[in-house]
């Protein structure tokens, strides 16, 4: 893998593969979101394989919960289990809406950035 862009902000990066075999996933646009929208997590807790939760948008551009700055996210309650950031957040027309950042353990909720996507 190859890294073609980090931002250390947000902890996330863009890489290359050089894999065969691989499908590219459709970018949705995360303006166009709404709360109640049917959404799914997808990442690898734990190193032990991939893993689906699914749940609705519960609401939109929280903010106050970033210390690095990024203050637009998304809020869901498919489960994002620990280690299990950065992964996707998918609508159930298969395109990408945001990338999973964390839990609020206060509430019990889960967090997505959000990118702009269009």
């Amino acid at each position: 893998m190859t890294p073609l862009f980090r931002d250390p902000a947000t902890d996330n990066a863009v890489l290359r593969s050089e894999a065969d075999n691989l499908t590219e996933v459709a970018l949705g646009n995360s303006e166009d979101l709404l709360v109640d929208d049917f959404v799914v997590a997808i990442g690898n807790p734990f190193g032990l394989g991939q893993t689906v939760t699914s749940g609705i948008v519960s609401a939109l551009g929280h903010s106050g919960i970033n210390p690095e700055g990024y203050e637009d996210f998304i809020q869901t309650d498919a489960s994002i289990n620990p280690s299990n950031s950065r992964g996707a957040l998918i609508k159930l027309d298969g395109k990408l809406v945001g990338i999973n950042t964390g839990v609020d353990k206060t509430w019990g909720s889960s967090s997505s950035l959000r990118p702009v996507l269009r």
